[in-house]
């Protein structure tokens, strides 16, 4: 079963890793062009994180069985 979400699983590994570092190199300065450029380049990173996510919940959801398809004619 770990083999058959690896792709997403690799994805999403990325993307926290991302997240991880933005919040790990956050200026910790009170100047504000430094503060500016931050999260000018946050805000841009979201929107790829953002679109990252919704790709791999597209393919899982793709995936997602139809459910039991079996009639229940269990004998009484």
């Amino acid at each position: 079963m770990p083999k058959e979400f690896e792709k997403e699983i690799e994805k999403l590994d990325e993307v926290y890793s991302e997240m991880v570092e933005a919040i790990m190199n956050k200026p910790e300065s009170q100047d504000y062009e430094i503060s500016r450029i931050y999260f000018e380049n946050v805000a841009a990173r979201l929107n790829n994180w953002v679109a990252v996510v919704k790709e791999v919940k597209y393919e899982l959801e793709k995936r997602q069985p139809l459910g039991d398809l079996s009639a229940d004619n269990r004998p009484a």
